[in-house]
């Protein structure tokens, strides 16, 4: 077993105590097209041989951009094991149907005065503020300064040899906020001129820093329509179904707050408060590797919910962004229920040095029944996507045209009818109803007979049920239907 290994990701017939799948087979099975990595190449923090370093690290403290992580390898310090076992990782993932993003980390480095570019030229790679500090909008202690001309064409040409000699499919900026839009701009069409399909998105949160050089816009969602081929993770939706990030104790739409339904409505027509224009540039998800898990989350804020209510505030978050319109993301785990407790039993928010008894995924939670309807949920979620076009438009224009919010329902209720032939849509229509109260709401339907693929418990392709007139939906739920062929 190669755990934690670029090569655990190739090992196949891995399974549970009761033979449920796990690792790449669990991947494959739960339907996903993507695998996102945090950063993988050489970072500075974890060093296996040295006592005074950590043994732990997410990977955001970059030391060499162009090489692969050595603690990833079977031989940590032998270049060339880590370069072909990293490829032989992306080939076995690309050979299961499974494109590979990578996370990079070019807003800062960790430790400007030590790196290498730095040191050739002082001071050219990062931010310098008034005072002679470097800028620390990152709050990692630098910023890079990629509106200079070489450190642009720095981050351009690293992008494109991960592309290029890798074959990776996909990038995601962290902090991309802190790069300016020129240098995005010019690394998606290198990169695109040999790999058009491969897909960026990132952090744009707006951070100060000290831009050395005038005129230039950081890459921010404010910014968005600047960077029309990169897209943005929408915090907006985030905190919307489980409450403020910073604010644990706040609830979300899911978990009952009164006043979220018209920011989740804005969010599923793919326009995010006044940042996103299209829902091609907005990434829709409820978790990540930062901040606590979704059900640890939910759980901090609804104290006295019951955990049959903690599940079904989960899984209606999980309907929400896996039908809006833009791209969805979701934390490995979270289907399955992943929490991140500490020794003492607290959450834990912010894990990246924690040890793998917080940050492992505990696939033997699949034993439990509980835990396997959830993963069955996410996993028909996710071929609900596949199988309906409709919910994949890629304009404004065609989501105007298309799609209808629906008036008149119980307070916080929200319906949304969906046309078909859109976009290659297959059926004659979608009709979608989120249900976030404590009590059961009656929503009227459009004229005609109408198949059931999700409800509270379950989720798919296949009809569960057909209804016509109105349909009840159950508390704290959402329910799909696809219009039946007459």
């Amino acid at each position: 077993m190669y755990t934690g290994k670029f090569l655990g990701l190739t090992e196949t017939e891995t399974t549970t105590a009761s033979g449920i799948p796990t690792g790449l087979d669990h991947m494959k099975d739960l339907g996903i097209t993507h695998l996102h990595l945090l950063p993988v190449y050489d970072y500075a923090s974890v060093d296996e041989t040295k006592s005074d370093k950590p043994q732990f690290n997410w990977g955001y403290d970059p030391e060499n951009y162009n090489v692969p992580e050595g603690s990833y390898s079977t031989d940590p310090y032998n270049g060339a094991v880590r370069v072909s076992e990293m490829k032989q990782m992306v080939k076995t993932l690309h050979d299961n149907q499974i494109s590979v993003i990578m996370d990079v980390v070019y807003n800062h480095v960790y430790n400007a005065s030590d790196f290498c570019v730095n040191q050739i030229v002082p001071g050219y790679f990062s931010r310098v503020d008034a005072d002679g500090k470097y800028s620390n909008g990152s709050d990692c202690g630098n910023d890079t300064a990629s509106e200079r001309s070489m450190v642009r064409k720095y981050i351009v040409d690293s992008v494109k040899y991960w592309a290029d000699e890798y074959h990776i499919d996909g990038f995601r900026f962290d902090l991309v906020g802190l790069i300016d839009t020129e240098t995005i701009n010019e690394v998606v069409t290198e990169v695109h001129k040999t790999h058009p399909d491969v897909i960026f998105y990132g952090e744009g949160w707006t951070m100060d820093t000290a831009v050395t050089k005038d005129g230039y816009k950081m890459t921010t969602q404010p910014n968005s329509t600047d960077v029309p081929g990169f897209a943005f993770f929408s915090d907006t939706l985030r905190d919307a179904l489980k409450g403020h990030v910073f604010y644990t104790t706040r609830k979300g739409y899911v978990s009952g707050a009164a006043d979220l339904a018209d920011t989740v409505k804005g969010c599923f027509l793919g326009q995010a408060d006044d940042w996103c224009t299209t829902p091609s540039q907005s990434i829709n998800y409820a978790s990540c590797h930062d901040n606590m898990t979704l059900l640890d989350r939910i759980t901090k804020s609804t104290p006295g919910a019951s955990k049959e209510d903690h599940i079904r505030m989960n899984n209606l978050s999980a309907a929400i962004y896996m039908t809006a319109q833009g791209i969805p993301f979701l934390q490995a785990g979270e289907e399955m229920l992943r929490t991140r407790i500490d020794a003492s039993g607290g959450f834990v928010e912010n894990s990246y040095n924690s040890p793998d008894s917080v940050n492992s995924i505990k696939w033997d939670t699949l034993e439990d029944e509980a835990y396997q309807n959830v993963y069955n949920y996410y996993k028909g979620l996710i071929a609900f996507r596949k199988a309906h076009a409709a919910l994949r438009l890629t304009n404004a224009a065609d989501v105007h045209a298309n799609i209808t919010s629906v008036d008149g329902l119980d307070e916080n209720v929200l319906a949304f009818r969906i046309n078909g032939g859109v976009n290659g849509e297959t059926s004659d229509g979608i009709f979608v109803i989120f249900n976030p109260n404590s009590t059961e709401t009656s929503v009227t339907l459009p004229d005609g007979a109408w198949d059931v693929c999700v409800n509270a418990d379950h989720a798919g392709t296949e009809a569960l049920t057909t209804v016509s007139g109105s349909v009840s939906v159950e508390p704290i739920s959402a329910m799909v239907l696809v219009k039946k062929e007459s």
